[in-house]
């Protein structure tokens, strides 16, 4: 029983703190900063997790720096709520944020949300996933994964958006439903990222970083294993389901694995000896890179599949969980009918899927090329600069 007054006593610290913090400090600071004028041009990419611009924004910005000569502020919120500097942080990325005409984000952040954005301001989310997969927001509002809905409505993440860029019309319903945001502010551009896979130099750069990096892979098809992560954010972890000495019996001839993880997991892929001709974790390439070089990727629920299906190449769907998942976390569409591949349970499944894929390749890239128009049909090479343009429109 002390124990659970103390429990008790604790949570109700953490409600009045975050209460304080949400509706006090943090409109505070930026409406403070709001008195000061907006500088015209002033292009903020607010980065959440990582410490690096991620490829979401590279793209956005030197379409901003070259073509208009914006003046560019680069921020790294970095989510790890280590104690008084995440705080710091945040007064910081309201500070820069109050006299941006301009801020982009790519996920959700209810720092941004805390406030009533000033008129003259845009809020840009870019979202750092192509298609609708896996819920998430308003979504996943009471589920085991997501907030509950009053949180959501108290402390709210999305309100600001001026512009939501999605990959497709077919998905607007989908990001409408999570973000509560109006539809006309949901626009099928596509996703900026995505115009590099359009350039046959990138392609070209990406082959050669590839056998730089994987010498082994020459003369050898590559199957690029991208598994989405297992329990939260800051607990991540990668599923281990893989026999990669079975594979390299029944697949070593011909190919080799790629495993990219999921950034949110911090441990390293580290095979046996006898598998390091066969198998790789992190070789230094982006994901953007691998995709391109991937003869066969092997997913899960990621969306990255999405983005693959641009490249026309056959995918395989390693969902061992399904069920599980399903239960945690749910999806936009029905899992079986949506995804563009065969679904498969175990190790010797995967191998056999994948000499099927060889016998009847046409039939796989039928279906690839029926998601790709549903799902992509906006990412044709020119999103960075249509999305810009649907920014400046409204200053005309």
């Amino acid at each position: 029983m002390e124990n659970m007054g103390k429990t008790a006593g604790k949570n109700i610290i953490r409600r009045i703190f975050k209460f304080l913090v949400y509706k006090i400090l943090f409109p505070g600071t930026y409406h403070i900063g709001a008195l000061r004028k907006i500088k015209k041009g002033k292009t903020l990419f607010a980065e959440l997790h990582g410490r690096a611009l991620s490829d979401n924004f590279r793209l956005l910005k030197e379409e901003a720096e070259q073509k208009y000569g914006f003046q560019i502020q680069e921020y790294y919120l970095d989510f790890r709520k280590d104690s008084l500097s995440y705080y710091r942080r945040c007064l910081g990325l309201l500070w820069e944020a109050s006299d941006a005409s301009y801020i982009f984000l790519n996920d959700s952040c209810n720092v941004l949300g805390a406030f009533h954005m000033r008129r003259g301001s845009q809020m840009i989310q870019t979202w750092h996933a192509c298609g609708a997969f896996k819920k998430w927001g308003f979504s996943a509002a009471d589920q085991e994964y997501g907030e509950s809905r009053k949180e959501l409505m108290k402390y709210p993440y999305h309100r600001n958006y001026t512009l939501v860029t999605v990959s497709s019309p077919e998905v607007i319903w989908a990001y409408r439903e999570a973000f509560q945001v109006p539809a006309e502010t949901i626009q099928p551009l596509g996703v900026s990222r995505t115009d590099l896979y359009f350039l046959e130099s990138f392609h070209r750069a990406a082959k050669k970083n590839y056998l730089k990096q994987v010498p082994q892979g020459k003369g050898k098809k590559c199957i690029l294993y991208v598994p989405t992560f297992r329990g939260t954010g800051g607990r991540a972890d990668s599923p281990e389901i893989l026999d990669y000495a079975f594979l390299k019996q029944r697949l070593g001839q011909d190919y080799i694995i790629l495993e990219k993880r999921h950034p949110f997991v911090k441990e390293t892929l580290k095979p046996e000896e006898s598998l390091k001709d066969f198998v790789f974790g992190d070789c230094g390439l982006e994901i953007a890179e691998l995709l391109c070089i991937a003869d066969i990727c092997v997913t899960d629920y990621s969306s990255v599949a999405f983005e693959y299906a641009l490249m026309e190449r056959p995918m395989i769907f390693l969902a061992y969980d399904l069920e599980e998942y399903f239960a945690h976390r749910g999806f936009y569409y029905e899992y079986q009918e949506f995804v563009p591949g065969p679904v498969v349970k175990d190790t010797p499944e995967l191998a056999a899927a994948v000499r099927t894929i060889e016998q009847h390749p046409e039939e796989a890239r039928e279906k690839i090329t029926e998601f790709r128009q549903k799902f992509m049909s906006s990412c044709d090479g020119h999103t960075t600069e249509r999305i810009w343009q649907e920014i400046l429109k409204y200053e005309r």
